[in-house]
């Protein structure tokens, strides 16, 4: 254990700054207790109410660590297994597809790995909703991939896993989480949006701020399987960490056997890209940390709503986590700063190793032989050579000239001036490509900092009609439930390419298309919102498209 808070507190301070538009809450755990709390700004500017650890944030999708938690309790009673269709539990479960039909297994949905569709905003958004419709919504959407494959962050995934754990306890999500999980440990949680919490949890909701550290509310209303309308405090956050870390006991409780608890932090993959791509497991991210010391693997997930953020890490073997809740909108990187810097802090204190860097070596390489473009979300990545012979791309706006190391990657050096500023350099520092196939796919890995987040597809030629090039232009979403998650829209034809370019939480997203028919298009590239179809619709000269479940009209 650290012995000096004092620096523990310091690196909070540092990271926390001028930065916090809202309120930061900090915990670092051991598997029996809170080590260290921290503690900054507001949960409610207008009264002026600073967090405590009773404080209540939304976690969003850390809530998916409760669902799984929920699916291997029904694994350790009998009543499922992890390979089961989940047409077992609801028959009436089906999308169209235009790659085959195959079954959809818990398994599958616990990885992120169903092949279905990743959100349909209308399902999460819209008073009149319950995330339980999603079943009738999955129906009008196609199949993404071969389930088990393709690794594609789904909320609808966990949503119908909410659905199961309903059907076979034959109790509401909630009541069902609460007997087997939150009321055993005493863990505070709630199922409400903000305005319908109870009246007696007092001043004790972190309240939602914008960018600016402006008050907002929440739209995200119905996912509660998926994690957006699921407040905390950030000591039940930790009893899970702390029931993971001794394999099923907390408080002196046993609620899992060992052995169940090892399968549930058991990483299944079927590719050895896996290992180190996409690392996650029954619920939990594995390797999600590439830490300053030596240490085990790290496991945990995240969270985001739109304005409130959670970060949630720990270390099985070291026993160790931390715990970071923010409550505005531009707070996700900031928690995962303040995470990461907490996390290496106290190794440093507690005596950890610190890692030695290995010398980088180069090798000489054909730079023609790497020309090419990639479709990627959130835009495409493109290899080109420049004036001098050397290969390029560009990143996040970003220029890079790459080098080949002798493992094969394409390492990025940035020649710009403006990015040898110390803030920015660091934020470019450690980006490097990877070539490779993966489940048949010609495909392009990116890391960064040894955290391998970003996967794109071999470019190919898009299909383009008549139909969509009279549908471009401009298009907004008229309902006002939707104008936090998608402000706009824009299709385009950029070098001969069909791009809907979308404005969505704050950022620009290209999503190049495949036309399919003069109705449908599917957005290319790999991974999370990739694959899935794309309606465009025309009524008399009423132009509109539908993506995520949400319709877009075309202005005038």
């Amino acid at each position: 254990m650290a012995e000096n808070g004092n620096v523990l507190e310091e690196v909070f301070k540092k990271e926390t700054g001028r930065k916090n538009k809202g309120a930061v809450s900090a915990v670092i755990f051991d598997n029996e207790k809170i080590l260290y709390s921290f503690y900054d700004g507001l949960i409610d500017k207008e009264k002026k109410i600073a967090p405590q650890a009773d404080s209540l944030y939304m976690i969003g999708s850390n809530t998916k660590v409760f669902t799984a938690l929920g699916i291997f309790r029904l694994l350790e009673d009998g009543k499922l297994k992890l390979d089961d269709p989940i047409t077992k539990y609801i028959p009436e479960f089906s999308v169209k597809s235009r790659i085959g039909e195959y079954p959809v297994t818990i398994e599958n949905l616990l990885m992120h790995r169903g092949g279905i569709q990743c959100d349909l905003y209308e399902y999460f958004v819209k008073k009149d909703r319950s995330y339980r419709d999603v079943v009738e919504g999955l129906q009008q959407t196609y199949r993404a991939a071969v389930p088990g494959e393709m690794f594609a962050y789904s909320n609808l995934g966990y949503a119908l896993l909410g659905i199961i754990e309903e059907r076979i306890s034959g109790k509401p999500y909630v009541e069902f989480m609460k007997e087997v999980l939150f009321d055993p440990l005493g863990m505070e949680v709630y199922y409400d949006q903000e305005q319908e919490l109870p009246e007696s949890l007092g001043d004790r909701v972190a309240r939602s701020y914008g960018r600016f550290g402006n008050r907002k509310q929440d739209v995200l209303r119905n996912i509660h399987p998926a994690g957006s309308c699921t407040y905390a405090t950030i000591e039940s956050l930790a009893l899970v960490g702390m029931l993971l870390m001794n394999d099923g006991v907390c408080k002196g409780i046993r609620l899992y056997k060992e052995e169940t608890i090892q399968l549930m932090k058991t990483l299944k993959i079927n590719d050895e890209l896996d290992e180190t791509l996409a690392c996650v497991g029954y619920g939990l991210f594995h390797h999600a940390l590439d830490l300053e010391y030596r240490t085990g693997r790290t496991l945990g997930h995240g969270g985001d709503t739109i304005y409130h953020h959670s970060y949630f890490e720990f270390l099985p073997e070291e026993k160790v986590g931390v715990i970071v809740y923010t409550n505005f909108e531009a707070g996700g990187l900031l928690c995962r700063k303040i995470g990461d810097a907490l996390f290496n802090a106290y190794l440093k204190e507690a005596g950890f190793t610190k890692k030695e860097k290995a010398e980088r070596k180069y090798v000489s390489f054909d730079p023609k032989e790497y020309v090419g473009k990639y479709d990627a979300l959130p835009a495409p990545i493109e290899f080109k050579i420049d004036s001098r012979n050397r290969l390029c791309t560009t990143l996040r706006n970003v220029p890079f000239v790459l080098k080949k190391d002798e493992d094969g990657w394409l390492c990025g050096e940035t020649n710009a001036l403006w990015t040898k500023l110390p803030p920015i350099a660091k934020k470019l520092k450690g980006i490097r490509f990877l070539q490779t196939s993966y489940y048949g796919h010609d495909v392009l890995v990116v890391e960064q900092k040894g955290i391998r987040g970003v996967i794109a597809e071999r470019y190919k030629t898009p299909n383009v009609n008549t139909a969509w090039l009279k549908a471009i232009g401009t298009y907004a979403c008229k309902d006002k439930d939707y104008k936090e998650l998608l402000q706009k829209a824009q299709l385009q034809l950029k070098e001969g390419e069909p791009v809907l370019t979308l404005f969505e939480e704050g950022q620009k997203i290209d999503c190049c298309l495949d036309i399919v028919n003069e109705t449908e298009a599917i957005v290319k590239g790999f991974g999370r919102n990739a694959k899935q179809t794309v309606e465009q619709r025309n009524d008399g000269g009423k132009y509109s498209i539908l993506i995520d479940g949400t319709l877009l009209s075309r202005n005038r």
